[in-house]
């Protein structure tokens, strides 16, 4: 977790810090008053117990006030039946104020009893009622953090993604640039056209850092690794390519067009095999970023040179 998201955390804990304290005072705030939090639970929780064991205290006492309640309905019962049968008056009036003593005695228990089965119960209830508040109240807590946590989770992917996206862009243009460069030094007519021809047979070494074409047996085996330059170099200096350098465009035994200069359009001096309104030449040419016309002309002089290099064999 950084520095800055242990502030936020600390803040929705509502852990007080100044602003020069440290990461580490601030991790033993935070630890701190998790704990405290932690600690409450633990408290409520054995709270409700206790509250739960004497509400079962007060129900047994409630029922043995319940058989005190008979036992005296009972003695009552047997007093009332002496006054029935008895003729003395003193015995009468004793008896009598017994009997109310008795009464009242049983009226003050049974007031007692539920008022001590109430208190007991009230507390009960507002104990659970505060333990479930306090509960809400962090799993409330806990959702908006894991909100939040989600909410920059998918910020940093995002700005990863974007970094990843830039970078690729970079390294391409680096290697285009590479590519220009070594066109030009070895006289390549069109440099653009040789970035667009070449560009896809380089590899990107993550642990070097840098793009090399990797030359490969029939078997898919690497058996060598070249440079930039000396790939684009090996290119333009094959036969079946020499009409895509400056020194070897003039094959006078298949002379297609005339140059003008080294950075204009060419223009056909006679028809060749292939069209260049034919979809399949354009649809070949966007894809090596070349004009329909030149990419007609190239693929042409390309096949004649390797029929060519066929016949020699």
């Amino acid at each position: 977790m950084s520095f800055e998201e242990l502030k936020k955390k600390a803040t929705e804990l509502k852990v007080e810090f100044k602003d020069d304290v440290t990461e580490d005072d601030l991790n033993v705030l935070v630890t701190k008053k998790e704990e405290e939090l932690s600690s409450d639970l633990d408290y409520l929780r054995e709270r409700v117990k206790f509250l739960d064991e004497e509400s079962k205290k007060a129900f047994s006492k409630r029922d043995s006030a319940t058989a005190d309640k008979r036992a005296l309905s009972t003695k009552i019962k047997e007093l009332e039946d002496k006054l029935k049968d008895s003729i003395n008056k003193e015995e009468l009036t004793k008896l009598q104020k017994e009997f109310e003593d008795l009464k009242k005695y049983k009226e003050d228990i049974e007031k007692q009893r539920e008022a001590e089965e109430l208190a007991k119960t009230n507390e009960v209830e507002r104990a659970k009622i505060q333990f479930n508040k306090e509960m809400d109240k962090m799993r409330k807590e806990f959702d908006d953090m894991k909100t939040s946590f989600d909410s920059e989770r998918e910020k940093s992917k995002n700005i990863t993604v974007e970094q990843s996206k830039l970078i690729e862009s970079l390294r391409g243009n680096k290697l285009e640039s590479e590519i220009l460069r070594f066109a030009a030094k070895y006289n390549a007519y069109n440099p653009d056209q040789i970035v667009a021809l070449t560009k896809v047979f380089f590899t990107y070494d993550e642990q070097l850092n840098k793009y090399s074409h990797l030359v490969r047996d029939d078997k898919g085996k690497i058996t060598d690794e070249l440079s930039v330059e000396d790939y684009i170099k090996t290119y333009l200096g094959k036969d079946e390519n020499e009409n895509l350098v400056k020194s070897g465009a003039a094959d006078t035994g298949f002379d297609t067009k005339t140059q003008s200069r080294a950075d204009t359009k060419t223009t056909t001096t006679q028809k060749g095999k292939y069209n260049p309104k034919d979809p399949a030449i354009i649809k070949e040419a966007t894809d090596k970023n070349l004009p329909p016309e030149d990419w007609a002309i190239i693929k042409e002089k390309m096949e004649i040179k390797q029929s060519k290099m066929k016949e020699k064999k």
